[in-house]
């Protein structure tokens, strides 16, 4: 499957509304505390695709929502997700004692772990806040549950440090991680637009399949990723003592007695061998086949829809190819 052209370059409406995301980021975040504002400006200018939001608007879109309704009533909405995800990201590198984010510092060790803690509190209130003047209840209901299963997924995350989990929890765990808030969007989306509406839970699949994609080809990254592309060192899942998919694929050619040890308490010698060894038996490739299988389940959804713009429509496939495909 040939590399998809990056959308994010080509196409005038994605600049257009990611010009419009980034404008509003700092709109929306008005604290009077300075020291939150910091915080803020640190993250968002440290960059990212803008995956979330720009789900939520090209959904909305391709549901028969009017730019006017885009830019002054789902945009905050939109917004709102990428507050949720930014403060995820803030407390999650607490939790991990991450150094480096995108390719820089992380938030808590420029500013330390109480301020990156409660600027994240800020955003999750701050995310409410939107939703509860821009949405309406079966939004809020949808990104409510988003947030509940993201901290279960972390802490699911949290408790299987240094020990083997079977497949079906670390599904649960990447839902929570990254599914649901790709859900969420592609939610939102649909809900803000009056095609799409009555079919939600669809647009939630649809969701859940991209956001599951793009984890696991994060995790197999982890194992034969460039770092500097990644912005983060490779190999810091099995360092951090997590089970993710590459592991779990070739798991019945291992010892598991002799994985969970490394797990626990492996040397950097013992950690870089079982990566070596785990590509070595196809991890990787596996891993890409099933967010492949992801990927497909995704198109097949939004195939089941009529779009009053077929280029949206199409600009969706793009996206959704281009996040799967990304050092393919």
């Amino acid at each position: 499957m040939a590399l998809s052209s990056n959308p994010f370059k080509d196409n005038p409406l994605i600049k257009q509304y990611l010009e419009l995301i980034e404008k509003s980021l700092n709109r929306y975040m008005d604290s009077t505390v300075k020291t939150i504002l910091e915080v803020g400006s640190y993250i968002f200018d440290g960059g990212g695709k803008r995956l979330r939001p720009l789900l939520v608007l090209l959904t909305s879109k391709g549901g028969g929502a009017c730019e006017a309704e885009i830019e002054n009533r789902i945009t905050p909405l939109a917004v709102g997700l990428e507050y949720i995800h930014t403060a995820s990201l803030l407390h999650d590198d607490v939790v991990d004692e991450a150094t480096q984010r995108r390719g820089k510092a992380a938030a808590h060790t420029v500013f330390g772990n109480s301020v990156a803690v409660l600027t994240g509190d800020y955003m999750y209130a701050n995310a409410l806040y939107l939703y509860s003047t821009y949405g309406n209840q079966k939004m809020i209901e949808v990104v409510s549950e988003a947030v509940k299963d993201m901290a279960e997924g972390q802490l699911l995350e949290l408790k299987s440090v240094g020990s083997l989990i079977d497949e079906e929890t670390y599904f649960r765990i990447i839902d929570g991680k990254t599914g649901v808030l790709f859900a969420a969007a592609t939610a939102v989306g649909a809900l803000a637009s009056e095609n799409f509406k009555e079919h939600y839970q669809d647009f939630w699949r649809l969701g859940l399949a991209i956001g599951r994609a793009f984890q696991l080809i994060d995790d197999a990254l982890d194992y034969d990723g460039d770092q500097k592309k990644l912005g983060k060192p490779v190999g810091q899942d099995l360092k951090e003592g997590k089970t993710t998919y590459p592991l779990l694929a070739v798991l019945e050619h291992l010892n598991p007695k002799e994985v969970e040890r490394i797990l626990l308490k492996g040397s950097e010698e013992e950690i870089n061998n079982l990566r070596r060894e785990v590509q070595r038996l196809g991890g990787v490739e596996k891993t890409k086949e099933r967010a492949r299988k992801e990927l497909n389940l995704a198109l097949d959804i939004l195939e089941k829809h009529s779009f009053e713009d077929i280029q949206i429509k199409n600009l969706l496939k793009e996206i959704i190819n281009f996040v799967v495909e990304r050092n393919l």
